[in-house]
């Protein structure tokens, strides 16, 4: 497939992808909020965020009930809602379209919880792949600890305990996430994928961010245009009304 520049959008999508406490999330937020602030048409969209599906997800995660190929395919119903309502739309109404995760996290995910790869991609053949992808690839002990950071403990399928890794959650989780890793470089290069070095600093990060991002797309193309009358033609200004003179008769 290729990307929505090859096909000829006007607009362009940009992703972010990594493991789970890669500091993805908050790469993609400075990186809306910059965009936003030169006057940009912006949109975002994060994953598993489908109000259709979003409460089917919920609950089958708190009751534990998902198998891989259930999980694959809510998640992939998810996707293809917001693909086809709100992603395709703007890209071609000419947005930069801004993605926390898009399909490479099922490339990954599914694949490691033991779905056949062809099979993956398969369901996710109708989507158009991203003008521009990072990968923010950060140390295991490093993304676990800035989780731990946030809240007390890990989440289940998160830490990927449905695998049956291992009884210790935090061992889950190192041995699911590296997995996953491993799935990550090995598409790095298949797809594109912009690596970034996660374990430095958010603002050094972020900083290359927007250098890429400014070298690789012309944002110009994407300012807002200032509104004008109906007519097509500038409104003339208004004449101020002349003081009236008194005269007065002797």
């Amino acid at each position: 497939m290729k990307t929505f520049a090859e096909l000829g959008f006007p607009g362009r999508l940009i992703a972010v992808e990594g493991l789970d406490g890669s500091g993805k999330s908050t790469q993609i937020y400075l990186l809306k909020r910059w965009l936003e602030l030169q006057g940009l048409k912006v949109y975002f969209s994060e994953w598993n965020s489908s109000e259709i599906v979003k409460a089917a997800t919920s609950k089958g995660k708190k009751r534990e009930l998902l198998t891989p190929t259930t999980f694959s395919l809510i998640h992939a119903t998810d996707f293809a809602d917001r693909y086809e309502r709100h992603l395709l739309p703007l890209v071609r109404a000419g947005y930069l379209v801004l993605c926390d995760r898009y399909i490479f996290t099922a490339y990954a995910r599914d694949v490691v919880r033991g779905c056949p790869p062809e099979w993956v991609r398969g369901v996710y053949n109708f989507a158009a792949h991203p003008d521009l992808t990072f990968f923010f690839k950060a140390d295991l002990e490093v993304s676990l600890q800035r989780i731990l950071d946030g809240r007390p403990q890990l989440k289940y399928f998160e830490a990927g305990m449905d695998l049956r890794l291992s009884t210790d959650p935090y061992e889950s989780f190192r041995m699911f996430q590296g997995r996953m890793l491993e799935q990550y470089l090995a598409m790095s290069t298949e797809f594109n994928f912009l690596v970034m070095d996660a374990n430095q600093l958010v603002e050094t990060q972020q900083t290359t961010v927007r250098e890429l991002v400014s070298q690789r797309v012309d944002l110009a193309g994407f300012k807002h245009k200032e509104k004008k009358p109906l007519n097509g033609s500038p409104t003339p200004p208004r004449r101020k009304a002349k003081p009236e003179i008194e005269t007065t008769v002797e």
